[in-house]
């Protein structure tokens, strides 16, 4: 019965974000929908922060959570340095990608960084992908170990993580290699912070730099060929992704085979399994 306050914890915030969101909407009766729907995702986020180290100490045993993954910020120098490890890591990944395309000769031109681009790109970082991090990366991550054992618990966090983001305006074809680079991408996030001793602030650079970063390019940064081979670029001709793209698969792939031997020092640095114990050996 240990599943049960798993699949109960988001039936209980989200009802809860949506009941008090709908109080805004007594002070402003012209809110729109899509307003009041984000207001509600970051009140059930709020609570879902607030009731984490409780969870934490009840659930995995440990009295210092934020410590525990890396955001106390008490050591404020490590704590940037662990950061932009992972961030410059997906700027050389991105770098790679894109000399590639540009080798090939499948890039029109190249011109300056929007403002506008820059500070959605910020606001991406600090915002969506800190959550996705915090949700996937400490959350599921350690209550799929904490309910499966360890081989399992990533398998089951990465395949969550890649059906979290499903689109039902991509066709089959190209959901097939989206929702497979994202789940190589979670298995690489968790090698990250098991690199990172159990700090979070990796997953966030690396994460953050891969979507914040393209999202600067793809807004008129970079202009890439029409002639240039869709699967190259993402999945399909209609979603320029690269994290479902031929190359950005192999890349992941790549990473993952010569991290491999990382998998067997995961389960060190997860709160659940340093405070309890593992219900099966290493992958």
């Amino acid at each position: 019965m240990q599943w049960i306050p798993t699949f109960s914890l988001f039936l209980f915030l989200y009802p809860a974000g949506w009941f008090i969101s709908h109080f805004f909407y007594l002070i402003n009766r012209n809110i729109s929908a899509n307003d009041l729907s984000i207001i509600g995702t970051i009140i059930t986020f709020s609570l879902f922060l607030i009731l984490l180290p409780s969870w934490g100490k009840i659930r995995w045993k440990t009295k210092h959570l934020w410590l525990s993954i890396g955001l106390d910020y008490k050591n404020k120098f490590r704590a940037i340095q662990i950061f932009f490890r992972g961030f410059i890591l997906s700027f050389f990944l991105l770098l790679i990608f894109s000399l590639f395309i540009f080798l090939c000769g499948w890039v029109d031109s190249i011109g300056y960084i929007k403002v506008g681009a820059l500070l959605n790109a910020i606001l991406l970082i600090v915002g969506i992908v800190f959550a996705e991090e915090i949700v996937f990366r400490v959350w599921l991550l350690e209550e799929m170990v904490f309910l499966f054992g360890l081989r399992r618990g990533i398998i089951f966090q990465s395949a969550i993580f890649s059906l979290a983001h499903y689109r039902s305006d991509i066709g089959l074809l190209a959901l097939i290699p989206f929702l497979t680079g994202l789940f190589l991408f979670g298995i690489v996030l968790t090698l990250r912070r098991t690199i990172d001793k159990g700090s979070l602030l990796g997953c966030i650079g690396l994460h953050g730099g891969l979507v914040g970063i393209w999202h600067i390019f793809d807004s008129g940064m970079v202009v890439f060929s029409i002639e240039t081979p869709y699967f190259l670029l993402g999945p399909s001709k209609d979603m320029i992704n690269p994290i479902g793209s031929v190359i950005g698969i192999t890349i992941l792939s790549i990473i993952i085979f010569f991290q491999r031997r990382l998998f067997e020092r995961t389960g060190r640095f997860l709160v659940s399994t340093v405070n309890a114990s593992s219900k099966d050996e290493t992958p």
